[in-house]
């Protein structure tokens, strides 16, 4: 599945921007670089179950265990972006470390969980990528913007935010 290690790039490559500042930005991105303002932010893909996790009774209970392993994967990333634009200050970057304590962890599983899954055809991957790959290079985008700007501000402040963010990067290596 091609889709999968893409996406893994994309979610590490993202988390060690956010702690290691000498990385170059051209080497951590996936995505070429394009400078985006405050619009670019309102752009990202809200957390919404019904648009992001198939219900019973319609027609995306059809959609196979990795192209749901995908959909989960990209809300998590949609909820890493929900966490690090919310952190404006001391206080909310001391805040904001615990939950990027547990989406360290779940990411952790969820990553683990694709290699219980049966393999895709290659119909599948092809579907997968034209499907979520724009979405993932969109969030991607969006955490690389939040992180950059969380290492301009210095963190705010926090020792514990550039620890939590290291922890994330590495637990999903």
């Amino acid at each position: 599945m091609k889709i999968f290690p893409v996406f893994l790039i994309c979610l590490f490559s993202v988390s060690r921007l956010c702690m290691a500042q000498d990385i170059p930005v051209d080497v951590v991105a996936e995505t070429p670089a394009t400078t985006q303002g405050s619009a670019q932010k309102a752009e990202i893909i809200e957390d919404n179950d019904e648009t992001s996790t198939p219900t019973p009774g319609t027609p995306n209970d059809t959609i196979s265990p990795g192209e749901q392993r995908l959909q989960a994967g990209i809300v998590m990333l949609g909820n890493l972006y929900n966490i690090l634009a919310g952190i404006q200050d001391n206080d909310s970057a001391e805040k904001a470390v615990a939950p990027l304590m547990r989406m360290s962890s779940e990411l952790h599983l969820w990553a683990q969980g694709f290699t219980t899954l049966p393999p895709m055809n290659e119909t599948e991957q092809v579907i997968c990528e034209d499907r979520y790959l724009p979405i993932i290079r969109k969030i991607n985008m969006s955490i690389k913007v939040q992180g950059e700007r969380l290492a301009s501000a210095e963190y705010y402040g926090s020792q514990n935010l550039p620890a939590a963010l290291v922890r994330l990067a590495i637990l999903n290596q």
